[in-house]
């Protein structure tokens, strides 16, 4: 686990490295260096798939609509035509167009849709031939279908490029028998092409500059957030953690100690409470030193730590030498084994070079009550435990 978290941090690292590089140029990237583009790619692919599925629908229903015309300029024919539209191109297209939404390989996407679009254009380029359509209405048709291509679909430039030359080679060759009489129609009518791809390429391009910039400005402020959401997580942590022994601290013990005894209230279910003091720390301290004393109460909170139940069970440390172990849902045999626990761990185990010591613990259980009636309780049982000879654990006779 500590190995992952550290690759992913360092992975947020490089991008976070990257994507300040590439706004910090001055030119749009139309790639961008690894990991980063594969991260885009991810997230561009999935921008395109929310809308992959609803423009396709509404380009191939107005691309079926030409049965239409197809009706009315060539009624004997009209079954030929509804199948080379309905069946021939419309459902291959439809077909790729819905695979490439599902495609692990995100740079293979672009491909599969750019392929459907251009099996779309020799269709179109059919369809016009058959029914001897003028030179204008397939610059129309095929215009209109790279407009679909570069802006609505808005593949890759690159794919863009490629796609758009395509469909404008294969027009050509349709209208290469035309175009030797150097009719004028027929010459604007590719003219007309190749100037619709070269505009549309153009905003292609800076649309996809555009989306990049804006992937970059929405990963900076992520991670500018997830930074935010780290450090809070951190300052809260800290805030709640004793810092010399890493347990919790008394400001976590009171939140905590408060809600728990409301939550007892209402559910009726029995609470214990052990307050922990370690025996003559302050000799301890005179004798060894500050240093020793410490590690001393690190040892004394890791024992703690330990020994109880489980992770509902509240171990900390209330300042100085004085700890409390809080129980939810406990009884007087549990508490006790737990106390005993405590004792026994503290009576061997410890870190060479360090004085062992002891600790008396006040005890009290009560199924329900204020937070300062259990306290007290715990605190008078604690004095009872030092007045009686201390390394043991006193329960008051008010809760039993």
């Amino acid at each position: 686990m500590t190995g992952c978290s550290q690759t992913q941090s360092s992975d947020r690292d490089v991008l976070r490295q990257q994507v300040a590089q590439a706004l910090s140029s001055r030119r749009r990237s139309r790639v961008f260096s690894q990991p980063l583009e594969a991260d885009y790619q991810i997230y561009s692919a999935g921008h395109k798939s929310r809308h992959a599925i609803p423009a396709t629908v509404i380009c191939l229903a107005i691309f079926n609509l030409g049965l239409i015309v197809d009706y009315m300029f060539r009624p004997e024919l009209f079954w030929l035509f509804f199948f080379l539209r309905s069946v021939a191109a419309t459902l291959p297209c439809f077909l790729l167009i819905w695979l490439s939404g599902r495609l692990p390989v995100y740079w293979l996407r672009d491909w599969m849709a750019a392929a459907g679009l251009a099996w779309i254009g020799v269709g179109v380029n059919v369809l016009i031939t058959l029914r001897d359509a003028p030179a204008a209405q397939l610059a129309f048709s095929i215009g209109m279908l790279i407009i679909v291509t570069n802006i609505v679909f808005n593949l890759r430039t690159r794919v863009a490029v490629s796609t758009s030359t395509l469909i404008c080679v294969v027009t050509g060759a349709f209208l290469w028998p035309r175009l030797a009489t150097f009719e004028q129609s027929d010459v604007l009518a590719l003219a007309f092409l190749v100037a619709t791809s070269i505009m549309t390429l153009v905003a292609n391009s800076r649309l996809e500059g555009t989306l990049r910039h804006l992937y970059l400005l929405i990963m900076r402020e992520q991670m500018r957030t997830d930074a935010m959401e780290r450090e809070n997580v951190a300052l809260s942590t800290i805030s709640f953690t004793d810092a010399l022994t890493g347990i919790a601290n008394r400001r976590r013990f009171e939140q905590e100690f408060e809600r728990i005894c409301r939550m007892a209230v209402e559910t009726g279910k029995r609470l214990a409470l052990l307050i922990v003091d370690v025996d003559h720390f302050k000799r301890y301290n005179d004798t060894y030193g500050h240093p020793a004393g410490d590690e001393c109460l690190k040892h004394v909170a890791d024992v703690l730590a330990h020994q109880v139940r489980h992770d509902s069970d509240l171990t900390c440390r209330l300042g100085g030498e004085e700890f409390a172990v809080l129980m939810q849902d406990a009884d007087e045999d549990g508490a006790y084994q737990v106390a005993n626990r405590v004792h026994t761990a503290l009576l061997s185990g410890w870190p060479e070079g360090l004085a062992p010591v002891t600790v008396s613990i006040g005890l009290a259980i009560l199924p329900g009550a204020a937070p300062a009636q259990i306290m007290a309780l715990a605190d008078k049982a604690l004095y009872q435990a030092k007045q009686q000879g201390r390394n043991q654990t006193v329960l008051t006779a008010q809760a039993a």
